[in-house]
């Protein structure tokens, strides 16, 4: 892992040394210091497979990839960046974009853009040749400056890549190159599904979908990180659309989780193999982390506490 701070060079030539590092790592950029905070600037690279992977936070600058940039650059790259916290802007044409916590953002070194980055700020970063995206696009030249945002195929890709960083020091070469091709080939679907928004799924395709999120609720109900978002994700649709799924049935998809949970809840309850564990435990292990929540929810639906359903029933 290669670590670099603007703290390593004189503070009248930070700004000049960060906008020389950047062309040389990323892509050629002005960079003028901005802004009422000081400038700093760290970067954290690490190598996986092909690609760069990098985490870069800073304050008081702005920056600009505008004409004479785009000319002076040799190799064309698209840079597809999460936005981990702080505030941040995109500028592209006349429109100014402020960036949100969890957001995917793309810039293309064949196209002008400008960064507001004046305030503290977090980026996940990772440079793809400029063919490896297009080549996968229905429409590339709308790749530039697109936002994704709320988009489950978007999070899924961001979570791949914070992983891919994350290990990327263990990560042993043959899963270093299938992670470039799944993060090409998840980024270009979240893209194009950006610009033609899939179908709502047939009545059949609902009720595929219906199954299959019952299937990961019966199996994952234990996880207290389980929720609808993640649901969504895992099937591939927006929470929205497995949202009206439910609703076509008259549930929820939360209702439905927390049923599963009560339902097994009440099963160990009353389970002799399971008579020397403690409500508490029995309430963690069905997705709880809250015990008096589970007490709740649990009376809500069986009609008495779960202690007094351990009685009678057992």
């Amino acid at each position: 892992m290669d670590r670099i701070t603007s703290s390593m060079v004189p503070a009248r030539e930070q700004v000049a040394f960060w906008e020389d590092l950047v062309g040389r790592q990323l892509l050629p950029m002005r960079l003028e210091a901005a802004g009422p905070q000081p400038f700093r600037g760290e970067i954290e690279a690490r190598a996986v497979s092909e690609l760069g992977v990098m985490k870069i936070s800073g304050q008081g600058l702005h920056g600009s990839h505008g004409r004479a940039e785009v000319a002076r650059t040799e190799r064309h790259f698209h840079l597809a960046c999460v936005h981990l916290g702080g505030e941040a802007r995109l500028m592209h044409r006349d429109e100014e974009i402020s960036l949100r916590r969890g957001d995917v953002f793309l810039t293309d070194s064949r196209h002008r853009f400008a960064l507001g980055l004046e305030q503290p700020w977090r980026h996940l970063v990772v440079a793809f040749p400029a063919h490896w995206l297009d080549a996968r696009l229905a429409r590339p030249e709308l790749a530039s400056c697109a936002v994704l945002r709320d988009q489950p195929l978007a999070r899924l890709w961001a979570r791949h890549l914070a992983d891919a960083y994350s290990l990327a020091e263990v990560l042993p070469r043959d899963a270093e190159a299938l992670f470039a091709h799944h993060s090409v080939e998840l980024l270009a679907q979240a893209l194009n599904e950006r610009q033609y928004p899939p179908p709502i799924p047939s009545e059949a395709g609902r009720a595929a979908l219906y199954l299959r999120a019952g299937r990961m609720i019966a199996l994952e109900f234990g996880d207290p990180a389980l929720s609808r978002d993640r649901i969504a994700a895992k099937l591939h649709v927006s929470a929205r659309t497995l949202d009206r799924i439910f609703a076509a049935r008259s549930e929820t998809v939360m209702r439905r989780v927390y049923d599963e949970r009560i339902r097994q809840a009440a099963k160990l309850l009353t389970d002799p193999s399971a008579a020397h564990r403690t409500v508490t435990e029995i309430a963690f292990a069905c997705g709880f982390s809250d015990v008096s929540h589970f007490g709740r929810v649990f009376m809500a639906r069986m009609q008495m506490c779960p202690s007094r359903w351990r009685r009678q029933q057992g």
